[in-house]
């Protein structure tokens, strides 16, 4: 079963997964995440018992200009790192072997078979994750002395959705998506993470803390659950 209800399928197995999810995903189509031990030939059955919600959520996603062809994005020209006002002009080279993702000032230097964007793209991703690494551990590192507020370790990595999480140890998980952001937005989502050291919720406190560091909150809370539209394609 490659498609559902004209879209493609991703039918993939999470050992975090407590349950079946199903999920329209931008640029890939229809996914199911199952747990552990699921038995995939129940999938379809599932996908049927969702067919009304799964077509009403693709015509909307659709109407509003969604891709959920599953096509693989186009290789960038030019990589705009905004959070860090940094601008990289990407280079392509078709060679046979594996990918190579090569730095040199303002310019990257992306080698490999062409014809597989697959693994380009993915080179292009880890490539990414580590410059993401070089630019946030420093800034988080500023953003912890300016506050006051303690984390362990950080981890960098591309995740789907959540622009980070801060665990009960006080390890700080960024997303490597924040190097799209404009730095006023990665600045409030470091502070919301450092303040989680202190607070693992939500609470009246937990906002309070956020406040008491940036009273203007409120607002850039609005503008990072928008902040979705500066992440490029070829990265989500």
């Amino acid at each position: 079963m490659k498609e559902f209800a004209g879209l493609p399928l991703t039918v993939r197995a999470n050992p975090r997964a407590r349950r079946v999810l199903v999920k329209l995903v931008p640029g890939r189509g229809l996914e199911v995440v199952t747990p552990r031990g699921f038995d995939p030939a129940q999938v379809p059955a599932i996908l049927e018992d969702k067919r009304g919600w799964i077509e009403r959520t693709r015509d909307r996603l659709l109407a509003a200009g969604t891709d959920l062809s599953g096509a693989l994005p186009e290789l960038p020209d030019v990589i705009h790192f905004r959070a860090a006002d940094r601008t990289v002009q990407v280079d392509c080279v078709d060679r046979p072997g594996r990918v190579r993702v090569l730095e040199n000032a303002a310019r990257l230097q992306v080698s490999g078979p062409m014809e597989d964007r697959a693994a380009i793209l993915d080179g292009m991703r880890a490539y990414t994750v580590r410059k993401a690494r070089e630019i946030l551990l420093p800034w988080l590192e500023r953003a912890s002395r300016a506050t006051g507020l303690a984390y362990s370790a950080l981890r960098v990595r591309r995740q789907k959705t959540r622009w980070g999480s801060c665990s009960a140890r006080g390890t700080i998980s960024l997303n490597a998506k924040l190097l799209f952001l404009p730095p006023e937005l990665v600045d409030h989502l470091l502070l919301h993470e450092l303040c989680h050291t202190k607070h693992l919720n939500h609470s009246k406190a937990y906002w309070a803390c956020v406040a008491s560091f940036q009273p203007d909150f409120e607002r850039l809370e609005r503008e990072v659950s928008r902040g979705g539209r500066y992440v490029p394609a070829w990265f989500r």
